[in-house]
């Protein structure tokens, strides 16, 4: 779950971050209203605290959002499974007759002792 969360603010931040090395969208962007950081953050971290308080004042939607998280974790876990499958489907079986690793295929028995 946290690496859901972290991955997306970090995504969020690569995105913001994109246009500011680009000479087209900073030209774009100068129409944009502006950007208060300061402001941002205490929004953030004031929302934040919110949602941390959330599961003292309201413990069943904790609970449920736990119970929906565990549904998702294993709805994707199958899912995995059958990319997995799927993939493993369309790419195993090529080369059967594949040999791996530095000896011959008959195990290092040559005619020449």
């Amino acid at each position: 779950m946290w690496f859901l969360i972290k991955g997306s603010f970090w995504f969020s931040l690569v995105l913001i971050a994109l246009p500011l090395f680009s000479s087209e969208s900073r030209d774009a962007l100068e129409q944009a209203p502006p950007l208060e950081v300061g402001e941002s953050m205490a929004a953030a971290l004031e929302a934040f605290d919110d949602i941390r308080q959330i599961c003292v004042r309201k413990p069943e939607v904790c609970e449920t959002g736990g119970e929906t998280f565990a549904a998702l974790g294993i709805r994707a876990k199958e899912g995995a499974r059958i990319a997995y499958e799927f993939l493993d489907s369309k790419f195993a079986g090529a080369d059967d007759g594949l040999v791996t690793g530095s000896l011959p295929a008959d195990g290092g028995q040559t005619a020449t002792n």
